[in-house]
């Protein structure tokens, strides 16, 4: 297969290894709301790689328009990190 017509798999990797790795950390012990944060990075971390990169070289991360790709993952992103970071919140004695 010649490079011109294999797919990119750099970004999309970025964004599994993320995930991956959030889940991982959750699975080690760590607390959830550290891996739900770290998760929440990878997420936000392909959004900035989507909106950065050529569509050409965004490869598999590359589904909708380069702007709505990049508002779902950022959405995605924020809300993992921001609902891990509330997992925080000690809201009542109980």
């Amino acid at each position: 297969m010649r490079t011109s017509e294999s797919t990119a798999w750099g970004p999309y990797l970025l964004v599994v290894a993320g995930a991956a790795a959030g889940l991982g950390v959750i699975g080690l012990g760590v607390s959830v709301p550290v891996g739900g944060a770290i998760m929440g990075c990878g997420f936000l971390a392909g959004s900035l790689v989507r909106v950065t990169v050529s569509e050409r070289r965004a490869g598999a991360l590359a589904v909708r328009s380069k702007r709505m790709d990049a508002l779902t993952l950022a959405a995605f992103g924020a809300a993992l990190f921001v609902g891990s970071l509330l997992m925080l919140l000690r809201l009542h004695d109980s």
